[in-house]
């Protein structure tokens, strides 16, 4: 089985091709220019040097977010198109779920990826290592203040903290949670497309139901600032 993934949530993102849960190849986009102008270009290059023609993919995998607004669009577009063109099955994935993948904690541990969400906030959600080993998602993807992680994490077990956002405001994490925080390091922060992709194909072979991409969206958690400005204007005049 081979899967093309996208991961397009933040700057830093990146294409990868899965073949039967094995990441094949990858490559992490950083720098300027936008992931429109580049993203199509990486994804052929990739095939090219795996060998793979568009025949060989039998999965698309895309992250859905939380994170940047346009990158999210863009990936999702892109999944969408390819999706369409080539009778492809389609699964989106959270971002939050891809970056929590990264860390092997043990039973009880506390798992918290956070992303720099602006406008002060971060995006997080909350999983927990069961006594299978398996990650449990136990909380939503939302956005808070990073002064209110220690209250959104219950008190107890260590935390593993992991993600953009402790670039910002890691001091105000450990000052909240104290000794149970505990930060993974920083070339497991950011959400690799090998993820998303090892994540689709899990869900994939359990119950082979691919997203619908015409009705498949990003995950914003909050409304962009157009929207949001929409609303007010609205609220305004009622």
């Amino acid at each position: 089985m081979l899967t093309l993934s996208i991961e397009t949530s933040d700057y830093v993102g990146g294409v990868a091709l899965i073949r039967d849960g094995w990441p094949a190849a990858e490559v992490v986009l950083a720098g300027k220019e936008t992931h429109s102008r580049r993203l199509m270009v990486i994804i052929k290059w990739l095939m090219q040097r795996l060998g793979a023609d568009w025949s060989d993919i039998d999965l698309l995998a895309v992250s859905l977010g939380p994170g940047s607004f346009t990158g999210l669009r863009i990936g999702l577009s892109t999944a969408k198109g390819l999706a369409f063109a080539l009778g492809l099955p389609l699964i989106g994935v959270s971002t939050l779920d891809a970056l929590a993948s990264h860390v092997i904690a043990c039973k009880g541990d506390f798992v918290c990826p956070v992303l720099d969400a602006r406008k002060s906030q971060v995006y997080t959600a909350l999983y927990q290592i069961r006594s299978s080993g398996e990650l449990e998602k136990i909380s939503p993807c939302q956005s808070i203040f990073p002064e209110e992680l220690a209250a959104f994490v219950p008190y107890g077990q260590r935390v593993l903290l992991l993600g953009g956002g402790l670039l910002l405001y890691q001091d105000v994490f450990v000052h909240g949670l104290g000794d149970r925080a505990v930060i993974v390091p920083a070339h497991m922060a950011h959400v690799r497309a090998a993820s998303v992709g090892i994540l689709a194909e899990l869900r994939w072979q359990k119950d082979r139901r691919p997203d619908d991409f015409k009705t498949l969206k990003p995950i914003y958690v909050r409304p962009s600032e157009a929207e949001a400005k929409k609303l007010a204007l609205q609220e305004s005049i009622l």
